[in-house]
């Protein structure tokens, strides 16, 4: 398969090869028992038909009771034994779908989203990739990607039905099986048109499902909450919901309407087979050349045949659109990640300072023709503390992202120590690093794990204390009435307690100290503080950017003071850099922000005077 050709399958055969290795890697006999219910379904059909014929032809024959009881008797035991083994297989075939659907398939694409390269999981077409995946796993077990395997093995359980039921059809009249096939051939081209319109769509229909369920989210998702009410949103986010459920609806009704044409055609198809097979036995029978048993052996497998060929087509139906599903699962798992994840350069310690430099480094997202930011060129130096600055979407953040190797320069390259960092491998790049962005991500586990995010065996519950010391938030734990070892995400944990948002954010400092990485980043790490509680964190940190270098984001200019140098981001480039009293004395654009700003900070102290 071509790398991110969507527009290919990976083919029924690779399909089917694919979910028998993850079956069999998974539970061996998951692979085996649905075939055990082949040769007992068919049984039991066949003598469901078979016993109408011997109790008629006892009745017209007369003959001996026991000789009828001895019949019936063996053949209903033997119909019960092969039910029980049919309806064995069958819940087997379920309760395994259910368990590698949760404890699997699921896993193995949660794991590969968390885990892939961020600039793909980021982009559009990863986007796209994503919600397919979600949808091949959504809904339930007989409709989903899962019901791939023991779809096929009931295609092959109807086609050995068919191929037994036609054995007993050639003896009546060779033509009534073509005649029969001809009809559900004529069903089937129709059903499989419908199937590769549907897939043919589903990108677009999938675009549409990820805008509502964005609108959707954004009405109960709780960090929006109090914007809905204070700024009356729900009206408008009900119009746009509307319009992206109109929009959904529409191709609803597109594929109701050619599900309607498809039934329709199938209720005259099975009205002209059952009332042509009537015909044509009446009249055998009225010749003298069939008995009362064998027009009911006949009938019976004439409407096993067609009952045959109709689950063949659904079947083929349900395993077009699960083979869809496994590709589209499948092509997020073989999503190939374009950063370094085999053995890369030697990393520095971890326990010294590092040097970053940036050469003519330039971004744009893909899709965007305009750059974010264009031809940087910045050294940081080991142990300086570096400040970040500059308006809203000035690239601030962005910066950042492609320091943490989060994002890949369009142009130019950024260099650790003088290695290129694409020349580490990606995950061990990742532990020289340690950052506290704007979104606050909390786990509903205790705050011990919160902060180390590890078990609580392997928490350094010195390095713990230590660090919630450092970060202000240590004595609000200790207040708390289970300690270190309260729950977080109240919503979801048992007893769970939630912190205001500035606590949150010393919060995800102390995960920061704990990781205790050369690289410290702190993207507006009081964003949610008051001036004060500010000042009092800004004050720590000449003890907690010791020995590491560090860069900071800010919008409030004078928490900048305490750094090295500042650097400000205006226009894509950097325009202005230097301490904090070289930037007031060069009196450009940081002179005029800061003076703004420190404005509204002397009116509050001066109504606090008098």
């Amino acid at each position: 398969m071509k790398k991110n050709d969507e527009k290919n399958t990976h083919g029924f055969l690779s399909n089917l090869i694919f979910m028998i290795r993850e079956q069999w890697n998974f539970e061996k006999k998951g692979v085996i028992i649905p075939f055990i219910r082949i040769p007992s379904d068919i049984a039991v059909a066949l003598l469901g038909v078979l016993l109408t014929k011997v109790v008629l032809d006892a009745i017209t024959k007369s003959i001996p009771a026991y000789e009828f009881l001895e019949q019936i008797g063996l053949l209903t035991i033997l119909l019960m034994i092969l039910s029980y083994v049919s309806y064995y297989t069958e819940q087997n075939i379920y309760m395994n779908s259910v368990k590698i659907w949760n404890l699997h398939f699921y896993l193995k694409k949660d794991w590969k989203i968390v885990d892939m390269d961020y600039p793909l999981f980021a982009s559009p077409a990863g986007k796209t990739k994503i919600m397919k995946s979600h949808q091949a796993l959504n809904r339930n077990i007989y409709v989903n990607m899962v019901s791939f395997y023991p779809h096929f093995v009931e295609l092959v359980k109807n086609l050995f039905g068919l191929f037994s039921f036609c054995a007993v059809l050639v003896f009546l009249n060779p033509i009534i099986i073509l005649l029969l096939i001809l009809s559900y051939v004529i069903h089937g081209l129709v059903v499989l048109y419908i199937e590769k319109w549907e897939h043919k769509t589903k990108d677009e229909r999938a675009i549409i499902d990820r805008k509502l369920d964005y609108a959707v989210h954004c009405t109960s998702d709780s960090s929006v909450a109090k914007d809905i009410r204070l700024y009356n949103m729900k009206s408008w986010i009900n119009t746009i919901a509307q319009i992206f459920l109109n929009e959904k609806l529409s191709w609803q009704n597109k594929i109701a309407s050619k599900h309607f044409l498809q039934s329709l055609l199938e209720t005259l198809l099975i009205f002209l087979r059952n009332f042509g097979a009537y015909i044509y036995l009446i009249w055998k029978v009225m010749k003298g050349e069939m008995t009362i048993g064998d027009f009911a052996l006949y009938f019976g497998v004439i409407t096993g045949f067609g009952q045959w060929l109709e689950q063949i087509i659904q079947r083929l139906r349900k395993l077009s659109t699960a083979n869809h599903k496994v590709d589209d699962y499948r092509y997020l798992m073989d999503t190939e990640d374009m950063m370094r994840r085999n053995k890369g350069a030697l990393l520095p310690r971890l326990d010294e300072p590092i040097e970053i430099v940036l050469e003519n480094v330039s971004f744009k997202y893909v899709g965007n023709d305009d750059f974010i930011l264009e031809k940087i060129n910045l050294k940081i130096h080991k142990g300086e503390r570096l400040a970040i600055v500059g308006s809203n979407g000035a690239g601030k953040t962005t910066l950042v992202n492609l320091i943490c190797g989060l994002i890949e320069p369009v142009s130019g390259r950024i260099l650790l120590n003088g290695t290129n960092i694409n020349e580490f491998n990606r995950d061990e790049y990742y532990a020289l690093i340690t950052a506290v962005f704007q979104k606050v991500c909390l786990l509903p586990a205790s705050i011990a794990k919160n902060i180390a995010l590890r078990c609580d065996n392997e928490i350094d519950w010195g390095r713990l204390c230590e660090s919630a010391e450092d970060a202000g938030i240590k004595g609000k734990i200790e207040s708390l009435p289970d300690g270190f070892n309260t729950n977080l995400v109240p919503s979801v944990t048992e007893n769970g307690v939630a912190f205001s948002g500035g606590e949150n954010q010393k919060l995800l400092l102390a995960r920061a100290l704990y990781k205790d990485a050369p690289l410290l980043i702190l993207d507006e790490p009081t964003a949610a503080l008051d001036p004060i509680a500010e000042n009092e964190m800004y004050l720590k940190y000449d003890d907690l950017t010791k020995n590491k270098t560090s860069i900071y984001i800010s919008h409030r200019l004078s928490s900048t003071q305490f750094c090295d140098r500042i650097i400000y981001l205006d226009n894509k480039k950097i325009v202005e850099t230097g301490t904090h009293d070289e930037l007031m004395t060069l009196g450009g654009k940081y002179r005029q922000v800061y003076d703004v700003q420190s404005q509204y900070y002397r009116s509050d102290e001066e109504e606090k005077a008098v």
